[in-house]
């Protein structure tokens, strides 16, 4: 599998949006991999507070469940199940801390949280609030999990249709996120892996006012790559968008030549070595050292440390 992933502040002061993409090692034949992106709400350090947050509590979460009895030593189907689960309480877990930690801190503010987990032949798609997923599968894009808003409420009632000026006055208002009082209503969905060729997410900011066929084009017209993204971007900016820009693209190997595999790996070694002496590299992990002792369990799913997505 490939990924790609890009953030920048735009015309904010602060980019509030945070994001990771991982894969966790079990054994020589399975890993989980996943992409999370979480975009902070509250203006400058507030809406980061709740965005990393989140980020770092689902991280652990998945950790936790990956090492508890109803994981370890079980079959596939109650692993993909545990994982399931997982997806789809995690978001209210989140929710109470974050508000807790607000509560202590004084902090103001919120986040959406998106995620998507890849193990074995099946996707664990899930989602808070308006950081939309998308998934594409022979050329036609389709919105996965719910885009949470007044706007897209109000599209599913038929009081108003895309695109519209009332539409646009509603965008940002939204119906879910984490960090509030009370409960949260995340959306989570289960596919199968041939379900998607590609699977993009992203911040709101990343597709601004740009309409489903505007994205499927710009997704559809070009190979996954960082030049796609930038092109996202721009294009989103053109709309008219000036908010943080966050995306990940997540593409399956064997869907992709093995020429342009090879063009991309070559060029991502490139990339790090430009990264070391970076000041603000992407999401990336921290290499732990190797023991000489038998590592537990724990201290192997620990092996490659979350570090969290930063702006460029």
């Amino acid at each position: 599998m490939a990924f790609y992933f890009a953030s920048e502040k735009n015309k904010r002061e602060v980019n509030e949006d945070s994001y990771c993409q991982m894969e966790l090692r079990i054994n020589l034949e399975a890993s989980i991999s996943a992409m999370v992106v979480a975009d902070g709400m509250g203006g400058l350090s507030g809406g980061k507070f709740y965005s990393e947050a989140a980020l770092e509590l689902w991280y652990q979460g998945l950790l936790d469940t990956m090492m508890g009895e109803n994981f370890r030593d079980c079959s596939l189907h109650q692993q993909i199940e545990a994982l399931t689960e997982f997806s789809e309480n995690i978001f209210e877990k989140i929710n109470r801390q974050l508000y807790k930690k607000g509560l202590d801190t004084g902090a103001k503010g919120g986040t959406t949280l998106s995620t998507a987990i890849h193990f074995w032949d099946t996707w664990i798609i899930a989602n808070c609030g308006d950081s939309p997923v998308y998934g594409m599968k022979n050329g036609e894009l389709s919105l996965l999990g719910e885009i949470q808003n007044v706007a897209s409420q109000m599209v599913k009632k038929g009081t108003t249709k895309e695109g519209t000026t009332l539409f646009y006055q509603n965008k940002n208002r939204l119906t879910e996120y984490l960090g509030k009082r009370g409960e949260v209503h995340p959306c989570c969905i289960r596919l199968p892996q041939e379900a998607a060729d590609l699977i993009l997410m992203g911040s709101d900011g990343a597709f601004g006012n740009l309409s489903m066929t505007q994205i499927e084009q710009i997704v559809g017209g070009q190979r996954p790559s960082q030049q796609m993204l930038t092109e996202l971007f721009e294009q989103a900016k053109a709309s008219g968008e000036d908010d943080n820009q966050t995306a990940i693209v997540f593409v399956r190997e064997e869907t992709m030549p093995t020429e342009i595999l090879q063009e991309d790996l070559y060029r991502d070694l490139q990339l790090g070595d430009a990264f070391q002496d970076a000041v603000a590299p992407f999401c990336s992990y921290t290499e732990i050292p190797e023991e000489k002792q038998e590592r537990s369990f724990k201290d192997k799913l620990l092996r490659h440390r979350f570090a969290g997505g930063k702006e460029r």
